[in-house]
């Protein structure tokens, strides 16, 4: 294959085609046919159009795209992902993988390992993914979420919302939970009896046990040395394409088990549903809450779930971090705080973003204004809104107004401390006259908001226009309501109607990104092909900014990235010929 064929390739016609595949392979798995299913994964992970989406995936939309395995080769331009092509297949070979330390999310001070395998065993990783991802979407269960296209945490929380609310208005409602915890769920599982489970097409089990046993080199340096191999025995190295795909499939059974076995429980309603409907359980990757009103029942349920995890994947639950509580003490699930509370002499649930999510927002402002004590209003208007409005985007779906407010009014005394730091030659009136603008009225998600305390920013750009820039109150974002997603609904089960709509209402992607996407009616202008659920997009000016384009919602389209690049690439070469005549 040619780089001229790379930049050719008809993506729609390769994307339906794959998906047609991918769709036969998910119902076949919904009827229980397994001979059909590995049939279909076998002509998928052979057809020239799974390839090519696959290397796209791995070159071009992932965001690692540009970091190298232990052989150090990266693949950015399209003569390198067309000779990629030519030799990509399951071989079931894999090269060492590079392990580096990052730091935990909001533990600084921890380290967590991440494997890199090389971009040629990510790709094939991706291609396994490919033809393995509608065959378990079709057997995954319904309360399990994380790692899954088209679920959300926000589903998760929902699920426990619907658990623990107080639907008959019960003056005394409360429920015992159980959160638990597995101790190095990723680094631990057993290799044997994961793929034992899988029952995949045995080129796919090949490779993905050639991906799981291959060695681990430590640290960054590249030489590629036999002596300082570490052989890997368990576990899923995080940082491939497919890890999070086998997590799910070892984990894939718990709440299943926890629902046959609750219905062998004596109680005072001995019917099926109402047994099974009385326990609660919600998974979001390893993260995993069991909810139910007899302590016996749930400390029951712990031993049921230490006993299926060591058999099933020879795991062990953290002793300190799992435990019992009751909701009247409130809990954290995913970065939220869920507790009962008595309001009018009736108990209700409260979810609210949990005190870490809080100081975790509020460290990281105090660093940045704390690190451009002496850049322009301008510039640290661009660094903290898309931090201050992803927060608030995630946190939105709760209880969020007091806090909001809060953390909104402690923004307004950091940024007020910095003006004054900066600027001791005027007055206090002047300078606040010249950060903070008063009588200005402020356009925020369709809402017009007058207010004297808004940080504003002006910066001359390349055609000499001044730019202008202001801060958002966190205060200022509504709460909204999440809608879970049904239970059996899936991207691979062909309802485009369904998740189109989904996708346009409830989603965290950026207000200039929702509200192009509903501007454009979910279509891309490039390719006239509608964005899926796992669609990478990207916001591009439609007449470019080196061309006198302005950054305004008029010149402004939202594109895949693959498509992206294609039309970049093509503006460039406009742009290099307009200097040319110029010349």
């Amino acid at each position: 294959m040619s780089f001229k064929a790379w930049n050719s390739v008809n993506w729609p016609m390769v994307e339906n085609r794959v998906f047609r595949y991918q769709r036969r392979i998910y119902r076949a798995s919904q009827a229980g046919n397994q001979r059909v299913v590995k049939n279909l994964q076998q002509r998928l992970i052979h057809s020239l159009d799974s390839k090519l989406l696959a290397i796209r995936q791995v070159t071009t939309e992932n965001k690692g795209r540009k970091t190298s395995g232990v052989d150090g080769k990266v693949y950015n331009t399209p003569k390198d992902k067309a000779k990629l092509v030519s030799k990509l297949r399951l071989d079931g070979k894999a090269k060492p993988i590079r392990r580096v330390e990052i730091p935990k999310a909001g533990r600084p001070k921890e380290k967590r390992p991440l494997g890199i395998p090389t971009v040629e065993d990510r790709a094939k990783q991706a291609l396994c993914r490919l033809a393995l991802e509608p065959e378990w979407e079709a057997r995954f269960e319904a309360n399990s979420y994380g790692f899954r296209p088209g679920r959300d945490c926000h589903d998760a929380i929902e699920a426990v919302y619907g658990a623990l609310s107080n639907k008959r208005q019960q003056p005394d409602y409360h429920k015992l939970v159980l959160k638990v915890d597995i101790e190095k769920c990723f680094d631990q599982i057993n290799h044997d009896l994961l793929l034992k489970k899988m029952d995949a097409h045995p080129l796919i089990l090949r490779q993905v046990k050639a991906w799981l046993k291959a060695g681990i080199l430590q640290g960054s340096n590249l030489d590629w040395n036999l002596d300082t191999l570490i052989e890997n025995k368990m576990g899923t190295p995080q940082g491939g394409v497919i890890s999070t795909l086998l997590s799910n499939i070892a984990l894939h059974g718990i709440i299943h088990h926890l629902r046959d076995w609750i219905v062998t429980i004596p109680a005072k309603n001995n019917r099926v549903a109402a047994k099974q409907a009385s326990l609660t359980v919600v998974r979001y990757a390893d993260d995993i809450v069991v909810i139910h009103k007899d302590r016996k029942v749930i400390e029951k349920a712990k031993i049921i779930i230490e006993e299926w995890l060591w058999s099933n994947c020879r795991l062990k639950l953290n002793k300190t971090k799992t435990c019992i509580l009751d909701s009247n003490q409130g809990f954290d699930f995913l970065g939220f705080s869920c507790i009962t509370i008595i309001r009018n002499g009736i108990s209700r649930l409260k979810i609210y973003p949990s005190r870490a999510g809080q100081a975790k927002i509020l460290t990281n402002l105090r660093q940045v204004v704390q690190r451009n004590k002496a850049v322009s209003s301008y510039h640290l208007i661009s660094l903290l809104k898309p931090k201050i409005i992803g927060w608030g985007n995630y946190y939105r779906y709760c209880e969020c107004k007091v806090v909001f407010n809060r953390i909104s009014h402690y923004i307004y005394l950091k940024l007020r401390a910095w003006i004054f730091r900066r600027d001791k030659r005027h007055g206090r009136k002047i300078i606040k006259e010249k950060y903070f603008p008063s009588g200005n009225t402020y356009n925020f998600e369709g809402v017009e908001h007058q207010d004297n305390w808004t940080l504003y920013g002006k910066e001359r750009g390349k055609n000499n226009e001044m730019n202008e820039i202001w801060l958002p109150r966190l205060s200022w974002m509504k709460s909204k309501k999440w809608v879970k997603v049904k239970d059996t609904k899936s991207p691979f089960d062909g309802d485009h109607v369904y998740w189109a709509v989904r996708m346009a209402s409830y989603n965290r992607l950026p207000t200039r990104v929702t509200k192009l996407l509903k501007l454009q009616k979910g279509i891309c202008p490039y390719c006239h092909i509608a964005f899926q659920i796992e669609s990478v997009m990207e916001v591009d000016h439609i007449q470019p900014r080196a061309l006198g384009g302005k950054d305004t919602y008029n010149n402004l389209q939202l594109l895949h990235r693959h498509c992206h690049v294609a039309k970049t690439r093509s503006d460039l070469q406009f742009i290099v010929q307009e200097k040319n005549s110029i010349k």
